[in-house]
Parts: structure tokens; C-alpha cells; sequence
């Protein structure tokens, strides 16, 4: 039987601090925020600049959320906006419009080509017609056009736009052929930005000379704007050499399609023969390049430190003391629900008399575990000031972050990373409160794990939730987690456990800020005390 304050239901609570999370970076809270239009004076505000408005707006669009940001703005600017494109995932429409009655899908009036494509997730030719549909659009705009643009995660597989004369399949196997062979984020988006017309400013570049305002959702490391979509509007000077210089260090470069290796060695060479004709007035040349680029307005409108920072406020409203441990959390699933347990229990232990008046070996052990498993040591001290804050104001903690979680797939299960984080955290709280004696009194704990965008992995689901009663009802039904956790099959835990109680359903949520955690840990309420 759980002692009697393991009771109280923090469950609801965790699942409402991380909603209000998503709900402060949903398509019209983000774009509301920063783009304001004034009716009397038909002008657009963004960021202290201005932009005339007379039927003269004009929408693209590319990525994994960018249909509820298209309707967003379509309503607030109406009859100013001429017409637009955007490409989205292959049955993203259905899915929208099941999950919200078409209140973040387009108008039935709208003005805007939706283009759905890249099914699974591969490049296809949709996608090529979408981008080509793209650029004759933005190519006969006037300087007396505004276009704006709206970039999400997954927009450089939504746009692909391969420069003669490369094919899309020669772009699609380098692609693949990066992917496959260790080449992190921004490599890949190296190569898309030297191989594709609108990426790396390509955009911008064929929209000119009309204004160009960006509105980008970060889910990215960084809030990096060239990163999201490949940076269709983002300044990027051409690096061929850099290329190059990746295929040889992935042993890759002899695999490429011969048509791509021989586009990025004609590059390097007029490069360097520009070099030579350019070294004269080098001051100059930046002078015309900037200046090209004074009507592109870059703006991220929303990312994770936003959704972070609504959630402390939630978590406060609910007489929690918050704290945002960080934003640019990273790691693999198994190891990040273990790492919070093991935070919980160093909570635990700060929370006891003993550990703020007398050494304690268990803490510093665990202290030691949490700075090896990437916890900084900085972070250690800020959490350990903020227990002893919450402590003397009789407050109980919640520890909020944000990042990307990665997961590594050698089983045949059904999952994603964040119902693993949760279950992997199940798993050690088992280990942590049933199997080991602590030397101090346990706590109630609390931890959810959510992808923001709604679905973690191929699952309907946005992530899962668990707490001590998860272990009793897991006990209850004489399931083993761990083959499940050792065969990423944790959505098929949860689903067996009070009939998927403990999963954490959003439907889609129209963002994506990569993925948020809530780690509720209770003081004890057997003792009362202040530290002095």
C-alpha cells in the first residue's frame, strides 16, 4: 500500500501546465503576438517596421505546421491577400480537419493552393511541383508587393527544388544518402542550401524586389533561422567547398550521383575565380550583398523557451514553485527517464532536514551521476537553491524542459521517444522506490514527457504521464516494463495499463517546439521545518 500523501493526483495538473505550454505557441497565439494590423491605417506592424497593405499580400508557405499559421494570417488580413501557396505533409488536411472541425484548417473562402505531399516523408513530385509552383509565384511580384512566409520543421522535404542539373532523384539518393551515413542537421541543410534554388535565401532572392516578411517556427537547437525549412529567406553565401569537404569526411563522396559532384566542384571554382576579381574592394561587395537584403524581415514567432516560459506561469498559477531547467535539453530516451528519476530523488533528499544540515553521501553520489549524465553543474545548484526556496514558502516544485529527445530504434515495437522517456522513468522509479531502501522519505512524483506537435512517433498520441500509482497499477496487472522498454514497444505498455489512462492525448496541435517535460516532486508533509 503507498503511504497516504502519494495519494494526491498531481496527474491532471502536470497534463494542464504542459497544454498551456502548446497553447502559447499555437498558430494564433504566435502570429497575434508579433504581427499587427492596423485597419484605420491599412498598415502591417511587425517588430518596429511597417508595411503598407492594398490587396497587395501575398502567402507561401512550407512545413509541418504551417496550415493553422495560413489561416491565421489570412483572416486578419482578408481581402488584402491576392492569392499563395503552401505545401504541407500528405494527409495532414484529413487529420486536421478530424481533430478540429476546420477551425485551423483553410476557409472555405480562401484564396491560398494547398499542395499536399512528401508522403512518408520522402521527397516526391508533388513536392517538385509545389516548390515550381513556388517560385513562378514569387518570381512576378513587384516592389510593391508584401509576401509573406511561413516556415515549420519539415519544410526542407515539403519544398525540394534541385538545381539544374540535378534531378530530384539524384537530390533525393544524396539526401538519403547523408542520412544514412551520420550526417547531422545542419550538414544535411548545408548541402539542400548548395543544391536547392530556393533554399539558403533562394526564396528571397527570386521574390525580389518585393518586401519579404518571414514568420518562422523554431524547432531547432538554437532558434537557428536558417535551419528551420533550410532557410528559404535567411541570407546564406554559397559553400560548395563546404560540401565537399562533408561527402570526403562521410567516405561519401565517391557514392553521390555524378551530377551532384560535379555541380559542387563547378561551384568552388567560379567561387574561387569570383574571389580573385572580388579581393580588390572586398568592402563593396558587402555593401551591395547587404543591401539586397534590407526588404527580408526574419522573425521566429515561436519556440520552445516561449512554451517553457508559459508553463512556469501555469505551474505557479497552480502554487507550484517552477523552475526552467532549460530549453536545449538532448538525449536519448532510456537515458533521459532515468536521468529524471534520479533528479526527483536528489529533490527528495534536498528536501530533507539532513541533507541541509549534515553531509550526505547519497546526495553527493547522485549529484555526481546527474553532472555524468548531462545535467549541468550549474543547473545542480539551481535546482538545489530553488528546493530550498520552495521548501521555505511550503511550495512544491516543478521542474519544466524543453529539446529534443532522440530515440534508438533496435526493437520492432510500437512507441515514440516520449512514451519511452516516460516509461524508461517508470522503470528506474520501480528500481529507485520499491527496490531500494532511501534514507530519506519518498516523495510523491510526477513526470510527463510530450512531443508538442501531437503525435510521438507514429502513435496518435502526444506522449505519457506517470507517478507512483502508475507503479501500483503496473503491479496490479503483473507486467514487466522493461522487454517492452528493451523492444520500444511503450506505447503498447501504456495501452494495457487502465486501458491507456497514463497516455497523454493532445490530437494534432497546429506547432511544433520539439519536446517539453514536467517533473512534479511534492515535499514531505510529515515534518515541518525551516532551514536556517
Amino acid at each position: 500500500m503507498a503511504p497516504a500523501h502519494l495519494d494526491i493526483d498531481m496527474k491532471p495538473q502536470a497534463v494542464d501546465i504542459v497544454r498551456n505550454a502548446i497553447s502559447a505557441v499555437s498558430p494564433k497565439a504566435m502570429i497575434e503576438n508579433v504581427l499587427l494590423y492596423n485597419q484605420t491605417t491599412s498598415t502591417l506592424n511587425l517588430h518596429n517596421r511597417q508595411y503598407k497593405i492594398n490587396k497587395n499580400v501575398f502567402i507561401v508557405g512550407f512545413g509541418n505546421s504551417v496550415l493553422g499559421m495560413a489561416r491565421v494570417v489570412e483572416d486578419m488580413l482578408g481581402e488584402h491577400v491576392v492569392t499563395g501557396i503552401i505545401s504541407i505533409p500528405s494527409g495532414l488536411k484529413q487529420e486536421t480537419v478530424k481533430a478540429y472541425d476546420n477551425d485551423r484548417f483553410l476557409s472555405l473562402k480562401t484564396k491560398l493552393q494547398v499542395y499536399e505531399v512528401a508522403e512518408n516523408n520522402v521527397i516526391d513530385e508533388a513536392g517538385h511541383n509545389a516548390s515550381k509552383a513556388i517560385h513562378r509565384l514569387v518570381s512576378n511580384l513587384t516592389e510593391s508587393d508584401v509576401l509573406i512566409v511561413l516556415c515549420t520543421a519539415g519544410g526542407s522535404a515539403l519544398c525540394p527544388s534541385p538545381r539544374p542539373p540535378i534531378t530530384l532523384q539524384e537530390l533525393n539518393f544524396t539526401i538519403k544518402l547523408l542520412n544514412e551515413n551520420g550526417a547531422n542537421t545542419k550538414e544535411v541543410n548545408t548541402l539542400r542550401k548548395n543544391l536547392e534554388t530556393l533554399k539558403g535565401g533562394g526564396l528571397a532572392l527570386a521574390a525580389r524586389p518585393a518586401k519579404i516578411i518571414s514568420l518562422i517556427l523554431s524547432s531547432v537547437m538554437g532558434d537557428k533561422a536558417d535551419l528551420v525549412a533550410s532557410g528559404p529567406t535567411c541570407l546564406t553565401q554559397p559553400s560548395p567547398h563546404h560540401c565537399l569537404e562533408i561527402l570526403h569526411r562521410l567516405h561519401i563522396i565517391d557514392k553521390v550521383p555524378a551530377n551532384v559532384k560535379r555541380f559542387l566542384e563547378r561551384e568552388a571554382n567560379l567561387i574561387n575565380a569570383t574571389k580573385v576579381m572580388s579581393v580588390q574592394d572586398p568592402l563593396k561587395a558587402k555593401t551591395e550583398r547587404d543591401k539586397a537584403w534590407e526588404d527580408v524581415q526574419n522573425v521566429i514567432v515561436g519556440n520552445n523557451s516561449i512554451a517553457c516560459q508559459a508553463a512556469a506561469k501555469r505551474a505557479s498559477e497552480l502554487g507550484y514553485f517552477p523552475l526552467v531547467l532549460t530549453t536545449v535539453l538532448t538525449g536519448e530516451a532510456k537515458d533521459l527517464g532515468v536521468l529524471f528519476t534520479k533528479l526527483a530523488k536528489f529533490i527528495m533528499i534536498c528536501y530533507d532536514r539532513r541533507a541541509g544540515m549534515e553531509p550526505n553521501p547519497e546526495l553527493s553520489m547522485l549529484e555526481v551521476e546527474l553532472v555524468a549524465g548531462g545535467i549541468k553543474k550549474q543547473w545542480m545548484n539551481h535546482i538545489a537553491t530553488s528546493v530550498y526556496k520552495a521548501h521555505n514558502m511550503n511550495k512544491n516544485i516543478c521542474i519544466i524542459s524543453g529539446g529534443e529527445i532522440d530515440v534508438n530504434v533496435i526493437g520492432n515495437g510500437i512507441g515514440g521517444k516520449n512514451t519511452e522517456t516516460a516509461l524508461s522513468a517508470a522503470l528506474q522509479m520501480y528500481e529507485e522506490f520499491r527496490v531500494k531502501q532511501m534514507n530519506v522519505k519518498e516523495c510523491s512524483v510526477c513526470f510527463l514527457s510530450v512531443d508538442s506537435d501531437g503525435m510521438d512517433g507514429i502513435t496518435k498520441v502526444a506522449g505519457a504521464v506517470v507517478d507512483q500509482t502508475f507503479l501500483d497499477e503496473v503491479d496490479k496487472s503483473k507486467l514487466d516494463m522493461k522487454p517492452y522498454l528493451l523492444n520500444n514497444d511503450s506505447y503498447t505498455f501504456f495501452k494495457q495499463v487502465k486501458d491507456g489512462k497514463y497516455l497523454v492525448q493532445t490530437n494534432l496541435t497546429g506547432t511544433d517546439i520539439m519536446d517539453l517535460t514536467v517533473l512534479i516532486v511534492k515535499q514531505p508533509t510529515e515534518t515541518k521545518y525551516f532551514w536556517k
